[in-house]
């Protein structure tokens, strides 16, 4: 990601003529690398980020006035070279996702339906708030979430928050005021409300189930006692404490084959129980969304669009404190979600760097100084003063965002560590 930003800078830069003396992997040192031209390509020892270095950028050199030296061309042309890095990591996050919808990736069925809860998790903001199974989220603050992946991401960028939420019971429109949670160390907004989650056997011990022919990887699909059919794990778990001794019909899903098993439940460590370990996971049922190249590319840029709104949120949450600062990762956590991404596939992995990319695009778009943005700002208000500010005065204005600058890698670095030891 950060060679295709440094791309797009030395290209422009090279286009208009400016001379570039460093095209640069990494900070620090030189450890190897090739000359050609008037540019050294180069990898340097610390791998957390990159640069151009362009003759004539540094304010503290003194300028000769040549055509080749980026200080010395008009202002066009600088703001030409500081957003060209940018917009290649925006068009690369565009193209990665265009790529993925025309090849075809597989999504979550459950992402695209309408949020009908099928879980409330037990002492959750939802349970106290008095969500039910079968409610129809409608809004989150006003706005519309007519699918499950519309409610995470309102949900998810609120952590903390007091949230107002319509939802439809029966034939009642209501309202519940719920205290949105937060994640450990991800800094998500959760209130406790899934689609129906599928009960996964992890484990199991010498006890009835096993006894019975069940397996790890079976899917509890419901548990039958007499008239009484139950669906949902904490009533599973109830349903079964109340009948040691007295058979219970467990229908399992293998594969794509139902099971009928009837188990007697036994007391087990002073508790009633089957003899198994179950995990809730999201319904694992996809589909793949594939289109057309012109469909794949609309589809990449309103995706993006929407990325860059949610972005945008969580910045203003982060600067006025209702997002807890946890929310933000760096390196650490980057490689981390990489290797997850790559083990699921190619796709999956194609959709994380298409992230990675916009954020990229993005972060460097701020007003601070020593970003582009910040360069881009610099030239704005030398555009509205018609005149440049001192060299001094730049001097100073760069310092800080580099300050700045150390300052947040050692935030996000921390965060890092301490989500991950």
């Amino acid at each position: 990601m950060i060679f295709v930003h440094e791309l797009g800078h030395y290209m422009m830069a090279k286009y208009l003529g400016i001379r570039v003396e460093v095209f640069s992997l990494g900070f620090g040192p030189r450890l190897f690398g090739f000359s050609r031209g008037d540019t050294d390509y180069r990898v340097s020892i610390l791998p957390l980020g990159g640069y151009v270095r362009m003759k004539g950028e540094n304010y503290e050199e003194e300028l000769s006035g040549d055509p080749d030296e980026f200080l010395s061309r008009p202002k066009t042309h600088r703001f030409a070279v500081a957003i060209a890095g940018p917009a290649m990591n925006l068009l690369l996050a565009v193209g990665l996702l265009a790529t993925n919808y025309y090849v075809g990736v597989e999504v979550p069925v459950y992402l695209s339906e309408p949020a009908i809860v099928g879980h409330v998790t037990s002492d959750s903001p939802a349970k106290e708030a008095g969500f039910e199974v079968r409610d129809q989220i409608l809004a989150v603050n006003g706005r519309e979430t007519l699918t499950w992946e519309d409610f995470f991401l309102a949900v998810g960028t609120r952590p903390n928050e007091r949230l107002t939420i319509t939802i439809r019971r029966d034939e009642q429109t209501l309202q519940r005021v719920v205290q949105a949670t937060e994640e450990d160390l991800d800094g998500v907004g959760l209130i406790g409300v899934s689609p129906p989650v599928s009960n996964i056997i992890t484990a199991l011990v010498d006890g009835p189930a096993n006894d019975a022919g069940v397996e790890v990887g079976d899917e509890i699909v419901q548990v039958e006692a007499g008239e009484l059919v139950v669906r949902d794990l904490p009533e599973i778990l109830d349903l079964i404490a109340s009948k040691e001794g007295e058979p219970v019909e467990v229908i399992l899903r293998r594969d794509d084959e139902l099971l009928a098993k009837t188990i007697f439940p036994v007391r087990i460590e002073d508790q009633v129980r089957i003899g198994v370990a179950i995990s809730p996971a999201f319904p694992r049922e996809t589909r793949t969304e594939q289109y057309g190249i012109f469909e794949s590319i609309s589809r990449a840029i309103q995706r993006c669009y929407q990325l860059t709104g949610f972005t945008f949120q969580l910045v203003g949450k982060l600067l006025t404190g209702t997002t807890s600062i946890k929310s933000m990762s760096g390196p650490i956590e980057i490689a981390k979600y990489s290797g997850r991404a790559a083990a699921e596939g190619l796709t999956a992995l194609l959709g994380f760097m298409s992230l990675i990319s916009l954020q990229l695009g993005i972060f460097n778009l701020f007003p601070i100084p020593i970003l582009d943005g910040g360069v881009i700002a610099l030239l704005a208000i030398e555009g509205l003063m018609r005149r440049d500010l001192s060299l001094k005065a730049k001097e100073r204005i760069f310092q800080v965002g580099f300050l700045f600058l150390v300052l947040l890698m050692s935030v996000v670095i921390f965060n890092d560590i301490s989500k991950n030891i």
